[in-house]
């Protein structure tokens, strides 16, 4: 019986996972469509600063949250304990200093009217403080993560998320106002923090949560040496993905930033998607025995996913954009970014799996840290310079660029790791292109179709990304059953032939 219950445990736990996801995704599109509907396009590029510069601050806890999760992988409660109320000291004590920094230099909106910019300057204090509460809940869900707490982190996700929209909604019923969404965003954000908090105490309740600093140095030494490398990675991050928006307000108009935010948004879920999708095997990626097969078989899983769902909505998903968004959808940015940040996608689903890899298997969490860096370094350097003068075309262009030059660099080590030839990664990476030219030329054949409504354009998307995805599945299968095939033939056992 214990099989079936570790099975079954299994099985919820990932269903909780991916609902937490879900929520995640239609709140995020949700507060966009009653943004850009109720307020305008200008309005919305604004809250996409705003979501920005509140993003941003999840950096305070300077990486520690990786540590906290490291610690409580091994039975040391005592440690998780101090390790958590030290993350929590370093937030308290960071957070404050970053949010002064963010409201002073990031929310200066050269292009806004004058009534739009007292607007932002009075939501930016319950995003800044919706922030700091989402920061502190970093170590608590990094700690119910490795209890395994999943339903509870969904439930807290849940309940959250519905605050959050039904608050948003009822202010915007009564005011006009970007601190409507801010409030429901605030609202939102604390409450999960208290329900974490709260779970965490049933699970420990020995656990404190008042923000402390161990006693032992070598301790929180190795916490800021396991968290620098977190940091490190999340600062590349955030600066070339999260930062497009606080870059092109330098020279675009707020409505060209709110378009460039629907294309962003959409196609990041199309990814996220992609990398829920294919999460169950990093453990197989962590195994040497296994880690070849799971290479190849997440490359073309999450490659084939991603390749055909931005496909699917730069064809066939323009119908999907405007009863989501209205005229929006319809802009010149919009559909540029689509294209742009749909290959900058495509690009990164295909070394997903390679940068899991590296990052279970790799000598250091540098291995994967540096390639990170250097690609997000040349991301954010060519959208600055050139936001001047080419704007989204820069700032998207900058991501391709980007993930192009760490897909590179990933493959490069990941090679390394599994002894691949050049000639293997290029059949690991066969199936996203097989998915790409499948789903282009069913969604180009069907665009017509996907043209006449909201309902025929998602059903239209769902079967591009369905005949793509397939295609890669089926590539791949072929390609993994030949090399089973020959690793079960015994050496020698081949018929010898002789030359007449």
């Amino acid at each position: 019986m214990a099989p079936e219950r570790s099975l079954l445990r299994m099985s919820v736990d990932v269903l909780a996972s991916c609902a937490r996801h879900v929520v995640q995704i239609v709140t995020g599109l949700a507060t966009v469509a009653l943004v850009v509907r109720l307020l305008g396009p200008e309005s919305l590029g604004a809250w996409g600063v705003l979501g920005t510069t509140g993003f941003l601050l999840g950096l305070s806890d300077l990486g520690l949250s990786i540590a906290v999760q490291r610690t409580a992988a091994r039975p040391d409660e005592a440690a998780t304990r101090e390790l958590i109320r030290l993350t929590l000291l370093v937030v308290t004590l960071a957070c404050p200093c970053l949010c002064v920094c963010a409201y002073v230099f990031f929310l200066h909106l050269p292009s806004a009217s004058e009534a739009l910019r007292a607007d932002v300057a009075r939501a930016a204090l319950p995003v800044l403080a919706a922030g700091l509460a989402g920061s502190l809940a970093s170590p608590l869900r990094a700690f119910l993560l490795m209890r395994g707490a999943n339903t509870s982190l969904a439930w807290a996700r849940a309940i959250g998320a519905a605050t959050q929209i039904a608050l948003t909604a009822a202010v915007l019923g009564t005011t006009r106002s970007l601190l409507a969404p801010a409030l429901g965003l605030f609202a939102g954000a604390t409450l999960e923090l208290l329900l974490l908090a709260a779970v965490s105490r049933r699970i420990d309740p020995h656990l404190s949560l008042r923000p402390g600093w161990p006693a032992d140095p070598a301790q929180v030494r190795s916490a800021f040496r396991q968290g620098a490398a977190a940091l490190a990675m999340n600062v590349g991050i955030a600066a070339a993905v999260r930062a497009d928006v606080l870059i092109l307000t330098r020279s675009a108009s707020l409505s060209s930033v709110g378009a460039y935010q629907v294309a962003s948004r959409a196609v990041e879920q199309i990814l996220s998607f992609a990398k829920q999708a294919g999460g169950w095997l990093i453990h197989r990626l962590g195994d040497a025995r296994h880690r070849s097969s799971a290479l190849r078989l997440g490359t073309a899983l999450l490659g084939g996913l991603a390749s055909s769902g931005v496909i699917a909505l730069a064809l066939d998903g323009t119908a999907l954009l405007e009863a989501w968004v209205g005229a929006l959808a319809h802009d010149s940015v919009t559909m540029l970014a689509v294209v742009l940040l749909g290959t900058a996608a495509i690009i990164a689903a295909a070394e997903e799996s390679a940068s899991s890899a590296l990052a279970v298997s790799g000598e250091t969490p540098w291995h994967l840290t540096h390639p990170v860096l250097i690609g997000h370094a040349l991301n954010v350097a060519v959208s600055m310079a050139g936001v001047r003068y080419a704007g989204a075309w820069a700032v998207a262009g900058g991501t391709v660029l980007g993930n192009l030059v760490i897909a590179v660099l990933v493959w490069r080590k990941v090679r390394a790791l599994v002894q691949w030839t050049v000639r293997e990664v290029l059949w690991a990476l066969a199936p996203v292109g097989a998915a790409g030219l499948v789903s282009f030329v069913v969604g180009w054949g069907l665009a017509p179709f996907a043209s006449r409504g909201p309902f025929g354009s998602a059903c239209i998307c769902a079967l591009v990304t369905l005949l793509g995805t397939g295609m890669a599945l089926l590539v791949w299968w072929r390609r993994d059953a030949r090399l089973a095939a020959a690793a079960s033939t015994p050496v020698g056992s081949a018929v010898p032939t002789y030359a007449p």
